[in-house]
């Protein structure tokens, strides 16, 4: 299980450079959290192919890289502090 955490933080600062390049070349920017989340998934994915480890924990820690890569919790407490408006 700690490897799999280690994978997450390791492609967390990937997804968010991708994510940079994407914001230059994307002009709509509301897709860029389903964007930041396949990426995560695509390198976690990658990650467990190219190491032999399971490919679901993989994909899970890229996931969770990509939501944590596009500020997740973030999104989640503007929308907390907009509903109790």
């Amino acid at each position: 299980m700690d490897n799999v955490l280690t994978a997450a933080t390791v492609i967390i600062p990937v997804v968010m450079a991708l994510t940079a390049l994407a914001k230059q070349l994307i002009a709509e920017n509301k897709y860029l959290p389903l964007l930041n989340v396949g990426i995560g998934l695509v390198i976690g994915i990658a990650w467990a192919l190219s190491f032999g480890n399971p490919v679901v924990l993989y994909a899970w820690a890229g996931a969770i890289a990509g939501l944590s890569a596009g500020g997740f919790y973030d999104l989640g407490k503007g929308f907390l502090r907009r509903k109790n408006k």
